[in-house]
């Protein structure tokens, strides 16, 4: 009788937990100045985006792909794009200059803007170059497009700086598409692509921009004139990568650890069902 009652027991206790409901969690969830926005569909999709500043309707940047629920409390993310390499074409050509040179071809498809001063140019994107790992440039700053100084007082309307104590130093940059001749043995070429618009540089909300990278491509003597050929969306400099990112429900609440801003928390709330 006793064993009946403990079998009996069990299996109360094992319906009791079948009949619990896993949460829903489909619906658009925003934090209270809605800098940070997540809207989930019942196909276990996502897209997420991030505001400028409060009350801004500039995205800074977003983010779309995948949401799995592994238990009641916790969800993992993982975006479309897994990684931000962009391929590149490679042409090679042979000449009796002994001298290896480097060309890279930038070309950059984005939104058309309704005035065409708005649109970005080739100019508002640095490559780096970065030959056998290293950067060239910072061994060769001569080559910046950039000034490799700035002065400070000059730059918020307080005259100009004569001493050089106002003054910081900048990193070498190329700008657009350009060419470089190599006098040193060449093993591997890649490059890195920042999103810098000339006409932003000294406004006082920066956005987002993640730096891409290139595939790296071997280099071979048998030829001395490469062309790269580099074609990529101007909204990947904008776009978020989840890795298997781990987010947490506390009571009504989803939890978002923003591990690009020192693991800054994040409590939002579901604003309105998805439909």
């Amino acid at each position: 009788m006793k064993n009946i009652s403990i079998m009996m027991l069990c299996v109360l206790i094992i319906s009791l937990f079948s009949c619990q409901t896993t949460k829903t969690i489909e619906g658009i969830y925003s934090e209270k100045k809605n800098l940070n926005r997540f809207e989930f569909f019942a196909d276990s999709t996502f897209i997420y985006q991030s505001l400028l500043f409060y009350s801004s309707s500039f995205v800074n940047t977003y983010s779309d792909g995948t949401w799995l629920q592994t238990n009641n409390n916790t969800i993992i993310l993982n975006s479309r794009i897994k990684n931000n390499i962009v391929p590149i074409r490679l042409k090679k050509e042979k000449s009796d200059n002994p001298i290896i040179s480097v060309c890279e071809n930038l070309s950059i498809t984005q939104t058309r803007k309704k005035d065409p001063n708005l649109e970005y140019t080739t100019r508002d994107y640095c490559v780096f170059p970065y030959i056998n790992g290293k950067n060239y440039l910072d061994s060769h700053p001569y080559l910046s497009d950039d000034p490799l100084t700035i002065d400070l007082k000059e730059l918020i309307g307080l005259g100009t700086n004569t001493s050089g104590k106002y003054s910081i130093n900048i990193p070498p940059v190329k700008r657009g598409n350009y060419c470089l001749s190599l006098n040193e043995p060449v093993d591997s070429i890649c490059f890195e692509i920042e999103k810098r618009p000339e006409r932003f540089e000294s406004t006082p909300f920066v956005r987002t921009y993640y730096r891409l990278k290139t595939e790296t491509v071997k280099i071979y003597p048998q030829s001395n004139i490469f062309i790269f050929d580099i074609a990529l969306n101007d909204s990947l400099f904008s776009y978020r990568i989840f890795d298997n990112e781990v987010l947490k429900f506390k009571g009504s609440k989803l939890i978002f650890k923003d591990s690009e801003k020192n693991n800054k928390t994040s409590k939002l709330q579901l604003k309105n069902k998805s439909k």
